[in-house]
């Protein structure tokens, strides 16, 4: 008898003597009891696949999990012959989820001591590269171990697994996607080709192939060749079929699309068919085609957002490379419109580019990768610009430039910068003077009326200076500005319109007296109306003058 004990399982024995007394009676008599402690390891090993069937070039992972129900530990080796179709794949053992390289299944696998109550557990890959006649993989693999006994008995077993069937598909496509560069740029045109492969024993017919446009791209339309020949109506999207294929045999599809977008186009094709006459598919490698981007960027500043006529205006641009390419590099169109170049004014990083004209484009040599190119300029604001024409100067550069791809292509792009405006600000005077009657005589009074407009787009203080003819004095000494009238104490060449707004005009009226000794013929002249602004801090002057007047003197007959 056996007593049940996980730490100590026992053998116990005893005998029996049945005799017959002298009395005739039958007696037992019972032995003494023998008890026999059972050590040892008790091993099993179950063996698992993680496909119940499989096609030629597919890869089947193999687990093994030896475990030991006994009480004492095991020193075990795995021992797999891998069935005839299949190829090891090298260093894909794993114990336990721990890589161990350069252990095979077929040449043993160490397990080392399996202490009691605990499982190691064993997965290896193998590939699939023949087929064989019975269209099965069937093995079992095999555990080999040893312990000691407590008397010192040195004691070998093995134990065997489950038997593992996995059965092989007696057809096998295989599908090749590949693109025509593995690097791209946007509005480049890329070339996607399949190429589908019997590798099976049977006939493949019902053969359709589905490749979608990846995204960032555009299908060209008429792209489409298959097996060969030109399908102008075909779309990889809805689906290309091709003719049964025999065993062996290939046939390549191929079309075009067109980047429009970054950062990648990743593209993958399904292909479905028909084996004995039941649908299956599979899909191909996944195609990643990068788009590169030079990742180059134009800034543009301007010193002034406010200006007037006359000034000068600096440009900064700021040509900065943040991708992954140099990049020869060319900045065109860095005059605004209306504006005067300022000769020799070109500046890169700070070096003076004599002789350089922005017309003409300035050359910004190779900028690479992670750098950075800053281009100074001035231009003028001619003095005589119609605000009214031109009330804005705005700016916008550009930069062409070329790149080579890691293909070995070369490509040229042109990029943009932002656009900065700068508004044209001045008072725009103008003065026109009369003086009435056209004939006085001298000791006589003339009236004489200024009209001062600011038909600009910016308010001015304005003066208004020389309005007494030579040979003549102010009468009364007053001056009347609109309907203002200045005291004539106050005057001393100079009469102050104060601030004028866009669109005003102010007039003056006054009466001057002809000295009575007055020797000319004619009392002539003209005024000049004197004026001051500011923009941003900046001072701004000027002066307009007038339309020239004549008034002639009447000799006094004695």
């Amino acid at each position: 008898m056996i007593r049940d004990s996980r730490l100590q399982p026992v053998v116990s024995n005893q005998s029996m003597v049945l005799y017959s007394s002298a009395a005739g009676a039958d007696v037992i008599t019972y032995s003494n009891t023998v008890n026999t402690p059972v050590v040892g390891p008790v091993l099993t090993l179950v063996k698992s696949a993680d496909h119940t069937s499989a096609s030629l070039g597919e890869t089947l992972v193999y687990t093994l999990i030896a475990r030991n129900e006994g009480n004492a530990p095991a020193l075990t080796t795995l021992v797999d012959a891998l069935p005839s179709g299949v190829s090891f794949v090298a260093n894909s053992v794993l114990r336990d989820g721990v890589p161990l390289p350069g252990v095979s299944p077929f040449s043993g696998i160490l397990l080392g001591a399996v202490a009691p109550q605990t499982e190691v557990r064993i997965a290896f890959q193998v590939i699939v590269v023949s087929l064989p006649p019975s269209l099965e993989l069937g093995n079992r693999a095999r555990a080999v171990y040893s312990f000691t006994t407590p008397e010192g008995r040195h004691v070998e077993g093995e134990v065997f697994s489950n038997q593992i069937t996995v059965s092989l598909l007696a057809y096998k496509l295989s599908i090749l996607l590949a693109s025509s560069t593995p690097t791209t740029f946007v509005g480049d045109a890329v070339t996607f080709t399949l190429r589908v492969r019997n590798e099976g024993t049977r006939l493949m017919s019902g053969i359709l192939t589905t490749l979608p446009v990846p995204e960032g791209a555009i299908f060209l339309p008429g792209s489409v060749i298959s097996d060969g020949i030109y399908s102008p109506d075909a779309d990889p999207d809805k689906g290309i079929p091709l003719p049964p294929l025999d065993p062996g045999k290939t046939a390549d599809i191929s079309f075009q699309v067109r980047v429009v977008s970054v950062p990648a186009l990743t593209a993958q094709a399904v292909v479905t068919y028909d084996a004995d006459g039941d649908a299956d598919g599979t899909k191909s490698n996944p195609v990643t085609v990068a788009v590169i981007q030079s990742g180059l960027s134009v800034s543009l500043k301007v010193d002034k957002y406010s200006a007037a006529p006359g000034d000068r205006l600096g440009y900064r641009f700021t040509i900065r490379n943040s991708g992954k390419l140099a990049v020869d590099a060319m900045l065109a169109g860095a005059i605004p419109s209306g504006t005067l170049f300022v000769w020799d004014s070109v500046h890169i990083d700070g070096i003076p580019q004599r002789g350089v004209h922005p017309g003409e484009g300035i050359p910004l040599g190779t900028i690479r990768a992670g750098s950075a190119a800053v281009v100074d300029l001035l231009v003028s604001i001619p003095a005589e610009a119609d605000i009214l024409q031109m009330p804005a100067i705005q700016n916008q550069g550009s930069v062409e430039y070329t790149f080579t791809l890691p293909d070995g292509r070369n490509v040229r792009e042109r990029v943009r910068s932002n656009t900065v405006t700068t508004l044209l600000f001045s008072p725009v005077i103008s003065i026109e003077m009369t003086g009435e009657p056209p004939m006085v005589e001298p000791g006589g009074i003339a009236e004489f009326n200024i009209a001062v407009t600011n038909s600009g787009n910016y308010p001015a203080e304005v003066s208004v200076i020389q309005i007494i003819p030579q040979g003549c004095t102010l009468e009364t000494g007053k001056i009347t500005i609109s309907v203002h009238t200045v005291p004539g104490s106050k005057y001393s060449g100079i009469v102050s319109l104060g601030v004028m707004d866009p669109g005003q005009t102010a007039q003056l009226s006054y009466l001057v007296r002809v000295h009575p000794g007055y020797m000319g013929s004619v009392l002539q002249g003209s005024s000049t109306a004197l004026y001051l602004y500011t923009i941003d801090g900046r001072r701004y002057s000027g002066e307009a003058r007038s339309n020239s007047y004549k008034l002639m003197i009447e000799e006094i007959s004695e």
